[in-house]
């Protein structure tokens, strides 16, 4: 009678090698109990170590709130030295220029209110510096021109007497080097200025 066999493969990186004819195995020092070894699943992370993570992360959240919020005391016109910025003064101006409304490229606000305030202010500044250390000097250009755009098809922007207020301070003597600092004064139409 012949007798019904049941061969089983050994799972994949054992080392068992079946023998094709009589279905024994070949391995060398291998146990048949060592050819059923559970499966392992993947190695997972003790809650110890999901603790110091999240620990790990609140303090640098933690870190970097305390250093955001944290702001030096503020510089007053009555408590500030030479040379300190103070943003009593810089609230003080950006008040009065919008207090002119929307200053638009063109408009009245703009090229005039705008351009005779700065020069009131520039003049203020010349009369408090130092005129043996530094020099101040002041142009108005009113220039006018074209410039070609290829932006959502090509179109030309044309501009008319449109003022520029240019300020050079630099030092009388002993430096070389200089600072441009450049910004608008205008606003977009139909904002609160």
């Amino acid at each position: 009678m012949a007798s019904n066999s049941i061969r089983r493969r050994p799972a994949f990186g054992t080392h068992m090698h079946f023998d094709g004819a009589n279905g024994k195995d070949d391995a060398a020092g291998d146990t048949a109990a060592e050819t059923r070894r559970p499966r392992t699943s993947p190695p997972t992370i003790d809650a110890s170590v999901w603790l110091l993570i999240i620990s790990f992360f609140a303090a640098i959240l933690l870190y970097v709130h305390a250093v955001f919020n944290t702001f030096p005391p503020a510089v007053t016109v009555d408590n500030a030295s030479a040379g300190q910025f103070v943003e009593e003064r810089a609230r003080k101006t950006l008040e009065d220029l919008t207090a002119f409304g929307a200053r638009p490229v063109g408009s009245r606000a703009n090229e005039e209110l705008t351009v005779d305030y700065l020069l009131n202010e520039i003049i203020q500044i010349r009369s408090r510096m130092n005129v043996d250390q530094h020099s101040l000097d002041v142009d108005v250009q009113r220039v006018s021109g074209t410039f070609s755009i290829d932006f959502l098809g090509q179109f030309t922007s044309v501009y008319d007497n449109v003022n520029n207020v240019i300020v050079k301070l630099c030092p009388k003597r002993g430096s070389n080097d200089s600072l441009l600092v450049n910004c608008h004064y205008d606003t977009q139409i139909n904002t609160t200025g």
